[in-house]
């Protein structure tokens, strides 16, 4: 089964500081398998790599939130890449939306790569821009904690 979903990526200190002021930080945490599962439903799943908080939405709700993504950004860099079937990067810097890129054609132009696969574009993107990656550590070894609506 491919990966569909939004990751948030932000610079910044604590995890509350990327995720949307309606979700609550819970004391669950997971691991990747789950933190992406379609079973997470309204649920967003958080973690920090490095000097990014990573931020994974299932429900591909954060890219129409454009008040969140400025709020969030407001002092920092913020990357919004969404893996799957119609991917999409948006680069918001500083409260200000200074890139964006969606579907296929878009975004293979960005990641430098021939094949129209919508996960691995996603993926790379991600790699691209941040840093971040699904192939090591990274990602596939974080703990996630979950922030649930409040």
């Amino acid at each position: 089964m491919g990966f569909s979903m939004e990751i948030v990526a932000a610079r910044a200190d604590e995890l509350a500081d990327a995720v949307p002021d309606v979700f609550a930080e819970t004391d669950t945490t997971l691991g990747f398998e789950d933190a992406t599962s379609v079973s997470r439903g309204s649920e967003l799943c958080v973690t920090k790599s490095g000097d990014w908080v990573i931020v994974i939405d299932v429900w591909h709700r954060l890219s129409g939130f454009t008040p969140y993504l400025v709020e969030a950004s407001a002092s920092t860099d913020l990357y919004l890449v969404r893996i799957g079937g119609d991917p999409a990067v948006f680069h918001y810097r500083d409260g200000c939306l200074q890139m964006a890129a969606e579907g296929s054609h878009a975004c293979m132009e960005l990641a430098a790569v021939d094949y129209d696969d919508g996960e691995v574009l996603g993926q790379e993107l991600l790699l691209k821009y941040t840093g971040v990656s699904f192939a090591d550590d990274d990602l596939w070894s974080a703990e996630f904690t979950v922030f649930a609506l409040d």
